[in-house]
């Protein structure tokens, strides 16, 4: 059905959030309950009217006149209405229709949801804001922005098409849709998803310009809130919410396949004598503290040396059974360097090229478990072009002989415990792994330097996987200068 065949009249209709419920109790008790998904609220003493419009709003959208109309006429009443309705704003879905066809409607989805008065735009130009986002949920498509505390859903295909062109003002449209669009620009800027620009020759808008917003892009804002701001209907933290939708990964990544054409598949690496080391380690502080820990490039980087970094950084000490509540198919493990909630999703990559001593050019797989390398199935040139390009951005290009160590993320392994988090997770289990191996590498007089950016396609081409099961996410440097150098 399109816009153009529905009659122009338009109702504003409130009504409860779903999750809602409310217990009216009777005329003659003196209390209310809303049970929400934030917290449960008593009304005392309600007026009738409230008792009446939560009661009309339960059973669905109603016509907001119809909802402040007073039985007694008495005049003022529907102000002081809508006043004992401003505390539960953050329950009240506002749908915007033509007749009895609904277009969109505004939700609120935090505690803190109080929506703007809806104000005529008078031609005023307006755009989508930059950090909002049109996605596709159980009940269709939605408008929703880490900046706002609603989100619009889209019940109409004549507003998608309104979208499109929502840049500008309503004179853009043919004249009989004028009163559609400017309503559905005043839902949509009273939600936050629309933002109208200033009143000026050259149109500007102030979240351009705000100095809180410039440093933020929209996709890494839509991550940071997805995941630290709870939404109601969206699982978040421990969740387990894939369980019976997909296996369970492992805790240990299985041995990748062998490659006949290439030798030493697996290469065994010297597991250290931690309590010599205990004895001979420098002491945490000079680790730490400039000047005062020991000499970086003592020695070459040797395959032992090498072997020893990962074994004390890296290694499963032990494989563990699940904790608390979780599942029975999700065991965890123990290992040198932290984890959230111990889901260790990462997996470590040493790349070398033919400058390295210790590994021949190509990608390998480091077996937490077993300590071993596993040479991967991917292309040796890809590995040997990531570490001569991260060998070059060093500060010592020439005299620094290196290896690159690639950090993945097992995407499963952590979305199929944590909902709306699991990537940040991995983020910080990647910083958590780096902080480890740098301070293990100073201890052993070797120099680390994590590296901002790096090709991720190269990476994927390098080891022969598929990024969306396991991704690139860090990437560092480990070296030691040759001698004589």
């Amino acid at each position: 059905m399109h816009l153009d065949s529905l009659a122009p009249e338009l109702v504003n209709l409130w009504s409860l959030r779903q999750d809602v419920v409310v217990d009216l109790g009777t005329d003659h008790q003196d209390t209310i309950l809303l049970e929400t998904p934030w917290e449960d609220l008593r009304i005392k003493e309600p007026s009738a009217g409230l008792r009446e419009a939560l009661r009309r709003m339960l059973l669905g959208p109603v016509a907001i006149r119809n909802i402040l109309a007073s039985p007694s006429g008495a005049p003022g009443r529907a102000e002081e209405l809508l006043d004992e309705l401003r505390p539960f704003q953050h329950l009240i879905v506002r749908t915007l229709a033509i007749g009895a066809v609904p277009l969109l409607s505004v939700v609120p989805v935090s505690a803190r949801a109080r929506l703007t008065r809806l104000k005529p735009l008078l031609g005023r130009i307006c755009r989508l804001s930059r950090f909002a986002v049109i996605r596709y949920g159980p009940g269709g498509l939605y408008i929703e922005s880490s900046l706002v505390d609603h989100k619009v859903d889209l019940h109409h295909p004549g507003v998608m098409g309104m979208l499109g062109r929502i840049d500008g003002t309503a004179d853009d449209f043919d004249a009989p849709h004028t009163p559609v669009v400017e309503a559905v620009r005043a839902y949509l800027v009273a939600a936050g998803v629309l933002v109208v620009a200033d009143e000026a020759a050259e149109p500007s808008f102030a979240e351009d310009r705000d100095p809180a917003l410039t440093g933020w892009s929209p996709d890494e804002l839509l991550v940071h809130s997805g995941s630290r701001r709870e939404r109601p209907g969206r699982p978040r933290g421990a969740a387990f919410a894939q369980v019976g939708r997909m296996p369970p990964p492992p805790v240990v990544k299985p041995p990748a396949p062998a490659d006949p054409a290439r030798p030493a598949h697996r290469i065994a690496l010297a597991r250290p004598d931690l309590d010599r080391l205990a004895a001979t380690d420098p002491p945490l502080t000079s680790v730490l503290e400039p000047g005062t820990g020991p000499v970086i490039g003592d020695g070459e980087l040797t395959l032992d040396r090498l072997g020893t970094l990962l074994y004390r950084a890296a290694r499963i000490r032990a494989l563990l059974p699940p904790a608390g509540f979780d599942p029975v198919d999700y065991p965890t493990s123990e290992r040198p360097y932290p984890s959230v909630d111990d889901s260790y999703a990462l997996e470590v990559y040493v790349l070398a090229d033919e400058e390295a001593t210790c590994l021949p050019t190509g990608a390998y797989h480091y077996d937490p478990l077993d300590h071993c390398l596993e040479r991967m199935t991917g292309d040796p040139g890809a590995a040997a072009g990531l570490a001569s390009a991260a060998r070059c951005e060093g500060p010592e290009p020439t005299a620094a002989e290196s290896v690159l160590v690639a950090i993945s993320a097992r995407f499963p392994r952590a979305a199929y415990k944590f909902s709306g988090t699991a990537y940040s997770n991995i983020l910080k289990d990647v910083g958590a792994l780096q902080q480890t191996m740098a301070l293990v590498a100073r201890a052993m007089g070797l120099r680390t330097r994590i590296l901002p950016v790096a090709d991720a396609d190269a990476f994927q081409r390098a080891v022969g996987l598929d990024w969306k099961v396991e991704a690139s996410v860090g990437d560092m440097v480990i070296s030691c200068p040759k001698r004589g150098s």
